[in-house]
């Protein structure tokens, strides 16, 4: 399983509302999306520096999921920090 997915199955077992894949005014494709917080989760796959700075310039908080397997310690972790966000 990807990592993204894991990621997705753990913010919905959280009960957080956001959209998967939704194509964005600035040019990009956000994997998942908290519209109402504007705030970004980029599968590491997806995340470029130059497109981190424009999303982040058109007011996005983006979050890139880590490069490489993940423990389901570390998807928690990632998560939390999503979730940490979302309730500032």
């Amino acid at each position: 399983m990807r990592e993204l997915d894991s990621v997705v199955q753990d913010l919905e077992a959280r009960g957080l509302k956001f959209r998967l894949q939704t194509s964005l005014r600035v040019g990009y494709t956000a994997d998942v999306l908290f519209k109402k917080e504007r705030i970004i989760i980029l599968d590491t796959r997806n995340a470029d520096s130059f497109g981190i700075r424009k999303l982040a310039a058109a007011g996005y908080k983006v979050f890139v999921i880590p490069e490489g397997k993940l423990a389901d310690d570390q998807i928690k972790a990632f998560c939390d920090e999503v979730e940490k966000e979302l309730k500032r």
